[in-house]
């Protein structure tokens, strides 16, 4: 059986490590002097270590076959309905990035990149209101025991 995902005990320094990697990619895909494809790419890098901020959050870490679909797969299901829409929208971008990165130059409009942008800083916004709570709720259990 090869399931996608395997259990994998949370590493708050991860945690941190892959929000400073969202955010410093969702800052270089700010700059609007870059090229329209990178933009986007770094956008959807940001989303990627976003979700997987999520499936940590959640015991879970992907293999590395089909990291990128699979992430969001495993995405989904994990998500509130107030939020699971990032996912499908997330893979629609994978999709996209694949022909930037792989296929052709200029697969990506302004409008496009923007949009991808601000949904990511949206998701962001939530994965860090999750980490936020998950880290108050383990001091509070902590200072129960204590």
């Amino acid at each position: 059986m090869n399931e996608p995902t395997r259990p994998a005990p949370l590493s708050r320094d991860e945690v941190a490590q892959l929000l400073a990697i969202a955010e410093r990619d969702l800052g270089q895909a700010r700059i609007v002097e870059l090229h329209l494809d990178t933009r986007y790419s770094l956008a959807y890098n940001a989303a990627l270590q976003l979700a997987t901020v999520v499936l940590r959050l959640h015991g879970v870490r992907v293999r590395r076959e089909g990291f990128h679909r699979s992430t969001f797969a495993e995405l989904e299901p994990r998500l509130p309905d107030s939020v699971r829409s990032f996912a499908d929208y997330f893979d629609r971008a994978r999709r996209k990035r694949h022909a930037a990165g792989y296929e052709r130059v200029g697969v990506v409009s302004e409008g496009e990149a923007d949009d991808l942008i601000r949904q990511v800083e949206l998701f962001q916004a939530w994965v860090i209101e999750e980490v936020d709570r998950l880290r108050d709720r383990t001091k509070a259990q902590s200072q129960d025991v204590g």
